[in-house]
């Protein structure tokens, strides 16, 4: 039996499909093979029965560029060019079969190329290996969209085959789901050599961690990240990626964003180029375990030849290896990774490293007397099987095959050839070229710190535009509110060019655009926005310009929120005695919140065994329980829970979903020490967290949510710091953002909050430096300086940190042991409420009367050094150097009081100067065409000189490192609560 493999380089190439057919012809000595080479040594050493032929292409898809009809469609272009390049190729040969791999497409055109070049075939056979679609779709790269002519490409050269067969049951099915025409299966054990266990080598130390294959998304190369992540670094030796990298059209690699997220968690994970099977070999025989997480995956054989060469190996739930082992060998011990709840192998991965001699054993054990025989039909059989070609695609096929070879026979040959060759300089120089100016070039009108000198001549013309809309309608409101939006970012979807990335995303003048918005919500009546933006005005000029602060007052009286509008009249009422206001409403705060007292529940169910425990963990509970299964399994992994050194503190606050029931289905199988307590009613996060500080039986204590979480080690380092340190009222560690399915998958990484040159203080800069997830703080910190203000519904917080702040010690650990989990829904403090909370909860502590509490009592040079960080500092989130001019021009105010002789009030002149400047930016007295970009050209040459001015000061002063970046755009008034809240557009949308 003749048969032509069309594919190339079999004995030359290391991917998957080529390693599987030359396994089949080293396998079926019996049959002759043929197949092509393109880059392989034609003496390259290969099997007799391997008989190569020289790939000789003509056709180029160029050659139909010029052809124009309806069928066949152009993405059939280079299937048609494949499959008669395969087939002049093979012109006087005979096959009994030719074998295509379904990874191309020109099987698609491979019977009627072939018979148009008089190559003689009795059957095409379709071998199943894996759609490249899905491969596509599912890649860090490429789009959850469907692509259409891809998808129909494949579905129509299964459908034009005779035979179809696979190494895998569950891709089959897959296909059987997709199209009901027969498939094959070719059991493996066919024709792979199974490896004989090897002795251990290195008995003695301790397991490497490897994920080995290529590094595309569905292979599940950060899940291997995630899980390294999460188990005990004292538990393994080493952490490595092996294999080979996807690329972006634009050259990112796959390697690049695996970095990243190595990065993002301060993991040890070294990333390696493919290596060869020797070399695999030797890794195997180490003590090690072979992660293979495939989110999808045909089959995969590394994971066969890992496991028999007796080295413990985790497998993800997507491979179709798993239904293999399954079914053929239930007798082998091996790790499922569930690639839909990952956390779920944590145990099992913790148990093997920690047991690894043990397990390795039992698994070699179970190898030695196992049967490798099967019953399933070899490829002859396969081959043999009769023709099932669904033959209307078959004919439709032949017919645009015909077409397109009319077409390439009478074509205008070689009397184009300028035109033509200009065709491709165009398409694969100049093209390219001018989209990625065009790219630079609309990045730099939308990012670039010069982008709004830029954009400023157009911010009059695009006022006389929108301001003067008409709004007699509600319709016409909508349209105009969504113009004015447009202003302070690029929200219409047609803005995308370089034009409208010019004539949006204004960052000047801001108040104005901030009050027009204000107006137009106020005529649909929403007040409360509309409050919202006016308070930021006055925040940002730093006094009440417009007379609007009586009805900012009302509204926020009006909307509950009494305790705000005092600290906005505080603020802004009297600017002359807003300092001594400030510092006595802060005060008068601080007192009130000393005490707390206990109150009544409507249920209490405790399963706490014991009358103390080091650690306890307090959740707050509100339509929580789809989440919260996931979330208490996950927390159960704690080690400090393993050891009984943890309790749980389930505090519902008059939830109307059904997490008791959910605690009650899971409370016996976790075995946590846990107690569940529901209030009477709903209550503010803030009172739920003052009850069961109450409660607690521990020392020291934090607090998350479902949606938050902290990696396994995390309380047991966190608490060994406060023992280690009793003057450390609060330790807190790095904490990862990332995005979430429904079921809490892992998507993306969107954030680190690296609180990397950590200084308490920052905290009045960024509120994001002292934190709870991630963090440990002990519980008499209430006892000595007050408890949470229940009044607050999202920002209690921030409030409660600077309120104990000046009177507490925190310390950062440097590892990232925090974790949100942002689902796809919205999150209580992404809404105005949060930033009409923050007048009292952090804005008041950055005034001078807020300075003042929380420096009264430290040494003068506290707050010399920490004039260098308001001047220059990171935010946790970020990675430029910011700037924040207007506390810094509070904490000179304060110094010139305490120390009138220090040197560093050098600053202050040019910090106040700079400080005006930046307000008069952000409201243009007139409107002129050239006003706005007069403006911006001062401030911005006024902030360099200040710039440079304060690092010769800082010189002077012998402080060499002091390296300030006043680039307006990053100081603190743009980098905080500069955005929109968006308001539903419902006659827009309808």
């Amino acid at each position: 039996m003749k048969i032509l493999i069309a594919d190339f380089d079999l004995f030359k190439k290391i991917g998957g499909g080529q390693t599987f057919y030359r396994q089949i012809i080293e396998k079926n000595p019996h049959l002759e093979f043929y197949y092509l080479i393109n880059q392989e040594n034609t003496n390259n050493p290969r099997p007799k029965n391997a008989n190569p032929i020289p790939y000789q292409p003509i056709y180029e898809i160029n050659d139909l560029n010029y052809y124009l009809n309806v069928n066949p469609p152009r993405w059939t272009y280079r299937s048609f060019t494949l499959a008669s390049n395969i087939a002049n190729s093979v012109k006087g040969y005979e096959f009994d079969v030719v074998d295509a791999p379904d990874y191309e497409q020109y099987t698609l055109f491979l019977r009627p190329a072939l018979e148009y070049h008089g190559v003689k075939c009795n059957k095409v056979a379709l071998s199943l290996h894996g759609k490249i679609s899905t491969t596509l779709r599912m890649d860090w790269f490429g789009s959850n969209e469907v692509n259409i002519p891809l998808d129909l490409e494949e579905k129509m050269q299964f459908k034009t085959a005779d035979i179809r067969y696979g190494i895998s049951k569950s891709y089959l099915q897959e296909w059987r789901e997709l199209v009901n025409v027969k498939s094959h299966y070719f059991n493996p054990l066919h024709f792979i050599d199974l490896p004989k266990p090897q002795p251990l080598k290195n008995i003695d130390k301790k397991a490497n961690l490897y994920f080995i294959g290529r590094t595309e998304k569905r292979k599940g190369a950060d899940i291997f990240v995630n899980l390294v992540w999460w188990l005990s670094p004292h538990n393994y030796s080493e952490a490595t990626i092996i294999g080979p990298h996807s690329y972006s059209e634009f050259g990112q690699s796959s390697q690049d964003l695996l970095q990243e997220m190595i990065n993002k968690r301060l993991v040890n994970i070294e990333i390696q180029s493919s290596k060869p099977r020797k070399e695999l070999k030797q890794i195997f025989a180490q003590p090690a375990i072979i992660f293979l997480p495939s989110r999808y995956d045909t089959l995969n054989l590394l994971a066969l030849e890992s496991l028999f060469s007796g080295c413990p190996t985790a497998i993800g739930s997507g491979a179709g290896v798993c239904q293999f082992l399954e079914e053929n060998f239930p007798q082998l011990p091996w790790i499922k990774i569930d690639v839909e709840n990952t956390y779920e192998c944590l145990p099992k991965l913790a148990d093997v490293l920690e047991n690894y001699q043990e397990y390795r054993e039992k698994l070699n054990q179970a190898l030695i007397d196992i049967d490798t025989s099967t019953n399933d039909p070899n490829l002859t059989e396969i081959y043999q099987a009769d023709s099932n070609v669904e033959k209307d695609t078959a004919l439709e096929l032949k017919q645009w095959y015909l077409q397109l070879i009319d077409y390439w026979q009478h074509r205008p040959e070689n009397k184009n050839i300028i035109k033509n060759n200009a065709t491709k300089l165009m398409q694969k120089v100049v093209r390219p070229t001018v989209s990625k100016l065009k790219n630079k070039a609309t990045n730099y009108a939308e990012n670039n710190r010069a982008s709004q000198l830029i954009k400023s001549p157009f911010l009059a013309s695009q006022y006389h535009k929108v301001f003067t809309l008409s709004e007699q309608t509600e319709l016409e409101i909508e349209k105009k509110l969504q113009q004015v939006w447009n202003f302070v970012e690029t929200v219409e979807p047609e803005a995308k060019g370089i034009k409208g990335k010019i004539q949006s995303a204004f960052r000047i003048d801001r108040v104005r655009v901030w009050r027009e918005i204000a107006r137009l919500e106020r005529m649909r009546n929403n007040d409360l926005v509309a409050a919202t933006y006016l308070l930021r005005s006055m925040r940002t000029l730093g006094y009440d310009k417009f007379n609007e602060l009586p009805y900012v007052l009302k509204i926020l009286e009006e909307k509950g929120f009494k305790s705000e509008a005092k600290a906005t009249e505080v603020m802004f009422k009297d600017i002359n005695q807003q300092t001594e206001n400030a510092l006595d409403f802060l005060n008068t705060t601080y007192t009130n919140l000393l005490k707390y007292d206990r109150e009544e529940y409507e249920i209490i169910d405790d399963r706490r065994d014991k009358n103390s425990y080091k650690v306890s963990v307090i959740v707050s509970l509100y339509n929580a329980a789809p989440k919260l299964p996931l979330f208490l399994w996950v927390l159960a992994q704690q080690t400090l829970a393993k050891t009984g050194d943890m309790e749980v503190i389930l505090m519902d606050s008059g939830s109307p979903d059904e997490e008791y029931q959910v605690f009650l289905a899971l409370a016996d199988e976790l075995k946590l020490p846990i107690v569940y307590f529901r209030s009477h009613q709903r209550e503010t996060i803030q009172k739920a967290w003052n009850r069961a500080i109450l409660e607690v039986r521990s020392h020291y204590i934090t607090f998350l949510g479902v949606d938050e979480t902290i990696i396994p080690e995390c309380l047991e380092v966190l608490a060994e710091e406060l023992d280690k340190d009793e003057e450390t009222d609060w330790v807190i560690a790095h904490s990862l953002v990332t995005e979430v399915d429904l079921q809490g998958n892992h998507f993306q990484d969107i954030m680190l909050y690296n609180r990397a040159n950590y200084d308490q203080n920052l905290e009045y800069l960024e509120t994001c430096y002292l934190s709870l997830v991630g963090g440990l703080y002990r519980k008499n910190i209430h006892d000595r300086y007050g408890y949470y203000d229940p009044t607050y519904r999202g920002a209690g917080d921030t409030e409660f940190k600077n309120r104990v702040l000046p009177h507490i010690k925190t310390k950062m650990v440097n590892r990232v042991l925090g974790l949100f989990w942002n689902y796809p829904d919205a999150r209580t403090t992404q809404s105005p409420m949060a930033e009409v909370e923050d007048i009292r909860a952090w804005y008041l502590h950055r005034s001078l009367g807020g300075v003042k509490y929380a420096f009264a009592n430290k040494n003068p040079d506290v707050v010399e050094e920490f004039l260098y960080h308001a001047l220059a500092y990171r935010k946790s989130y970020c990675g430029h150097i910011s700037s924040d001019i207007e506390y810094a021009y509070n904490l000179c105010q304060f110094l010139a009081e305490i120390k009138p002789t220090s040197p560093l009030l050098q600053f202050k002149p040019s910090i106040e100067q700079l400080l005006t400047a930046y307000r008069q930016l952000d409201w243009l007295e007139n409107t002129e065409t050239f006003t706005a970009t007069k403006t911006l050209w001062k401030t911005r040459q006024l902030a360099k000189n200040t710039e440079d001015l304060h690092r010769k000061i800082a010189l002077k002063l012998g402080n060499g490192n002091f390296n300030p970046n006043y680039d307006i755009f990053h100081d603190n008034r743009h980098e905080q609560h500069a955005n929109l809240w968006k308001t539903e557009l419902s006659l827009i949308n309808r």
